[in-house]
């Protein structure tokens, strides 16, 4: 997906000074495509350079006689972003620049704070070419002070981050020597009902001292292979328990048939009978670690899951803010997708009326625009219709909507395109000034400009994939 974040000037730039200013943005770089576009007709139109810019100088002063100031902005592309910049129409006070990026993007705030540097520096050069001594160019070169366009997220999310404070720090913790990919691997098999299903079972018999229960093959079908891709993300151990063979009492409890191998070895004798330890009963058992607890405990694995999936999407941690999980299993995520209030309500289970309800309460106290709901379970009729009244009586053309989703195999995929409209709806509310001076929508050739440029990035790394393997092929030959 792509985002989008601007700063306002708190200054209107003369229409004098906005050619000169694109002009020396140019020379530090930064081309502008608008004006690169109409200088280009220009040029054809006059079978020639040499007077482009006085016929661009005599239609740029019929545009402002006639109200329609001829520049209004443009757009600066680079290989992974893009920036903007603003002046507005006539009676606009407020220059405003920003950036459009991706989730590939390195560092973009960095990057938006140089350019606005730049466009600080165009400015004052542009002042001084057109004559610093006026009034109006003195003004022009007074010092911007930058401000960041806030919003009702932004405001929703802090007041929701203070309220959740400590969820993070109550998020499970991760075992000795593992890292955040174990976590994340371990939220991935967890989506697997029958793996959860399993983990449940195990934590039970372990509770009521039915250890062995659960750890034979035939407990569940492809035992061994969910039982190695348990352990695997460290959300069970393998123990091998020695009991006495004459009255069942458990002896003790090793962590590997390596470590009883020692054991017999040193000719330990039971402590219950006498016999040898070689002799009396060993059994592979199965242990949930504090991890699986964890996770398990009032399905705070949805939540984490639904955080690796908007990780996977591009909405950063930052911008989210988590409610813990309710004993229901049942939690709230309030997110900032650009600019847009968001909020996701994940359900490990069926999602019924009683749910809505708290969904609508929710709803009501972060202002979010766009609802969304996650179920592991069925999304019930009841709630579904309940949920769409409310948000078709509260749109009245303002973009409300409600998504659902049953099931996480189709989590990743539908969030991303609700994710996507919101970042649709960004880009055109924040750009569409550009439009009649492009002669198209900015916003939406922007999108397809990233999505042209990542597919063709994705190509040239397939294409050079397949010529290094072909290298290799013909060496060994």
């Amino acid at each position: 997906m792509l985002f989008i974040e601007s700063r306002d000037a708190g200054i209107g730039v003369e229409k004098s000074l906005r050619t000169p200013m694109l002009e020396a943005l140019q020379e530090r770089g930064h081309v502008p495509l608008i004006r690169s576009a109409r200088l280009h007709f220009f040029e054809q139109a006059l079978a020639g350079d040499e007077h482009s810019k006085e016929l661009e100088q005599l239609i740029a002063e019929r545009s402002d006689m006639e109200g329609e100031p001829y520049v209004r902005g443009d757009m600066f592309c680079t290989d992974d972003h893009a920036h903007f910049i603003i002046f507005g129409g006539d009676g606009a006070t407020t220059l405003r620049a920003g950036i459009v990026y991706d989730s590939e993007t390195v560092e973009p705030q960095a990057r938006l704070e140089a350019f606005c540097r730049n466009v600080q520096e165009a400015l004052d050069a542009a002042s001084r070419e057109s004559g610093a001594s006026s009034d109006a160019g003195v003004a022009q070169s007074s010092r911007i002070e930058w401000r960041a366009r806030t919003g009702q997220a932004k405001e929703q999310i802090e007041g929701f981050a203070n309220e959740a404070a400590g969820v993070e720090a109550a998020q499970p913790a991760l075992p000795r020597g593992a890292s955040a990919g174990d976590r994340a691997r371990a939220f991935e098999i967890l989506e697997d009902a029958g793996a959860r299903g399993f983990l449940q079972r195990l934590g039970e018999a372990h509770a009521d001292g039915r250890v062995a229960e659960l750890s034979g093959s035939a407990a569940v079908p492809d035992h061994d292979a969910l039982v190695a891709r348990l352990a695997g993300a460290g959300l069970v151990r393998r123990e091998v328990q020695v009991s006495c063979r004459k009255d069942g009492h458990s002896l003790f409890r090793l962590p590997s048939t390596d470590a009883l191998a020692i054991v017999t070895a040193s000719n330990a004798v039971c402590s219950e009978c006498g016999t040898a330890i070689a002799d009396e009963r060993a059994e592979e058992l199965l242990t949930p670690t504090a991890l699986a607890s964890s996770m398990l405990k009032d399905g705070a694995w949805l939540l984490g899951r639904l955080r690796s999936i908007l990780d996977e999407i591009g909405i950063p941690a930052g911008s989210t803010a988590p409610r813990p999980t309710t004993s229901e299993g049942e939690a709230q995520v309030l997110a900032n997708v650009c600019g847009e209030p968001f909020l996701f309500v994940v359900r490990d289970g069926d999602f019924t009326v009683a749910h809505a309800r708290r969904a609508f309460e929710g709803e009501a106290e972060t202002h979010a625009s766009r609802v969304v709901v996650v179920a592991t379970g069925k999304i019930q009729d009841d709630a579904r219709a309940r949920l769409r009244e409310h948000a078709r009586r509260r749109s009245r053309g303002s973009g409300n909507e409600v998504v659902f989703v049953e099931g996480l195999e189709a989590a990743p995929s539908e969030l991303s395109r609700a994710v996507e409209r919101v970042s649709q709806d960004a880009l055109a509310s924040e750009l569409y000034e550009l439009d009649a001076s492009a002669g198209f929508n900015v916003g939406y050739a922007l999108a397809a400009r990233f999505r042209v440029s990542r597919r063709k990035g994705a190509l040239q790394d397939l294409a050079a994939s397949a010529a290094g393997a072909l290298a290799g092929s013909l060496r060994e030959i």
